[in-house]
This record gives C-alpha cells, sequence and structure tokens, in this order.
C-alpha cells in the first residue's frame, strides 16, 4: 500500500542528503540505472526522492544523462513510515539464508536497527571478508525493503558482535531504552509481552523510552546464562505465548506486536 496522497506506482529512489540541494536532486549510482535502465523514466515523470533519514523529496525528472539524473522538487514531507520510538532488532545469526528474511521482513514492519549476534548457540561461522560480505548484501535487503513498504528511512545493519559485546552496548545506550528477550523456556507460562507492555506504557507516554531493543537467539534459542545476563543489564525476560517461532520470524513478529501496542500498527 502507498500512502495517503501518493500515488501507489510512484518510484522511489534513495539518496545521500548531500545530494540534494536547493529544489533539486541527483541520482547517481545503482538508483541511476534502476531509474534509467529498469524503470526507463524520462523526464516529466513524477518520483518520490528519500534521504535516507526521514525526508521525501516529491518532484519531476528533470534530466537523465549516463552519469547521473536530476530531479527537480516540488514538494518536501517527513517520512511518515517511522515509528516514533525506535526498535532494534538484535538477532541471534541463523543458518543459510534465513537472515535475509529477517531483514526483509523486520524493515517491512518497522525495525530501525539489525545486530547479528554470535551467541553459545550459534553455528554460522563467518571470516571477517565473509562477515563484511554478509552486512553488505544485508543493508542492499533493507534498502530494497525500505522502498517497497515506502519507508524515508534506511534501516541501519550492523556488523556482528559476540554476545557479551552486545550486552556493553544495550548497557551504554542510556536510560531511554528498554530491552525485550523472548525466551522459549518459559513459553506460556511466563510474564507475556502485554504485560510487559502494559506496565511500560507509561514511560512510553512519557517520553521516556526512545529505543525498545529485541533479542531473539538463534535456532536452539539463548542459553539459561544469556538470558541471565540480559536481565542483569535491565532487559525484561517475557513469553510470547504457548506457540514456538523459529528464530527467523520470532522478531518481526515481536516487533510487530510491540508497534501495534504503540498505536504504530493496525
Amino acid at each position: 500500500m502507498g500512502l495517503p496522497g501518493e500515488p501507489q506506482m510512484t518510484a522511489r529512489f534513495f539518496v545521500q542528503p548531500e545530494q540534494i540541494a536547493g529544489d533539486t536532486a541527483v541520482i547517481q549510482g545503482e538508483e541511476l540505472v534502476h531509474l534509467a535502465a529498469v524503470l526507463r523514466l524520462v523526464p516529466g515523470d513524477q518520483v518520490v526522492v528519500c534521504d535516507g533519514i526521514g525526508m521525501e523529496y516529491h518532484g519531476v525528472v528533470e534530466e537523465v544523462r549516463p552519469e547521473a539524473a536530476s530531479v527537480r522538487i516540488h514538494n518536501r514531507v517527513a517520512g511518515a513510515g517511522e515509528p516514533q520510538v525506535k526498535i532494534t532488532l538484535v538477532q541471534g545469526l541463523p543458518k543459510g539464508d534465513k537472515m535475509d528474511f529477517v531483514v526483509q521482513k523486520g524493515t517491512e514492519v518497522g525495525i530501525a536497527e539489525f545486530i547479528p549476534v554470535i551467541t553459545e548457540r550459534t553455528v554460522v561461522q563467518l571470516t571477517d571478508a565473509k562477515a563484511r560480505r554478509r552486512v553488505e548484501r544485508w543493508q542492499r535487503i533493507a534498502k530494497e525493503a525500505a522502498k517497497q513498504c515506502r519507508r524515508a528511512v534506511i534501516p541501519k545493519v550492523r556488523e556482528p558482535l559476540l554476545w557479551r559485546e552486545c550486552i556493553e552496548q544495550y548497557r551504554e545506550d542510556g536510560g531511554g531504552r528498554i530491552g525485550l528477550i523472548p525466551w522459549e523456556e518459559i513459553a506460556g507460562t511466563g510474564t507475556g509481552l502485554k504485560d510487559v507492555l502494559i506496565s511500560i506504557q507509561g514511560r512510553v507516554d512519557a517520553g521516556e523510552v526512545d529505543n525498545i531493543w529485541l533479542f531473539i537467539g538463534p535456532e536452539g534459542g539463548f542459553s539459561e546464562g544469556e538470558v541471565q545476563q540480559a536481565a542483569a543489564a535491565g532487559a525484561y525476560t517475557v513469553s510470547l505465548g504457548p506457540r514456538i517461532l523459529r528464530t527467523e520470524t520470532a522478531g518481526a513478529v515481536t516487533a510487530a506486536v510491540v508497534l501495534y501496542h504503540l498505536g504504530e500498527l493496525g
């Protein structure tokens, strides 16, 4: 679905903020290839240019050259697709190409940042070079998914972290964040996600919470020690109910429930 007032088929392009000056935006690189060779847009076609940090620029293609296309901007609006509270997904690295799915669907739901994490039960072994290539791929997937779902911000995909490094960063993130760690060992019996969301609603409404971290384990889940470490850092251990979700679906489902409760979905 498109945004209200925007034609559903209007093509969207991401550029760096410095590629927008005055009433002109310049499209280059891969986005230029998509505009000229894939979509075959010509001068006069309407487009939306996004700066990747929250602003949308509506305009028309003015010129298409081999090295760049220029867009004449006629309207600037803040992107309407971004949740007021940032959602950070800490995802235990899954096997195969499951992380592709995690990033794509998480971006569609509204997740703002992805942190792949290596846990006790992580099977995947990544060299530094392979990790960089994976992150580049995941970042491209986030960009394409952001276009598809009409977001004006491209979620950030971080370099993989060790679990202890992730917990350290969570501690350092400040008082404006809370953490939620669904754990299958308490499925259907522990404190429910809904109960925790109700308990923090006042802090969210008062603007005291600006970032919600979601911790999702890999295949096999988190170990008890890892859950205890997250809880010691201040994260809430929660149950998602009696059914056990796969690692590649748990993050998007949890994010959707959180955003629905906060009035960002539905």
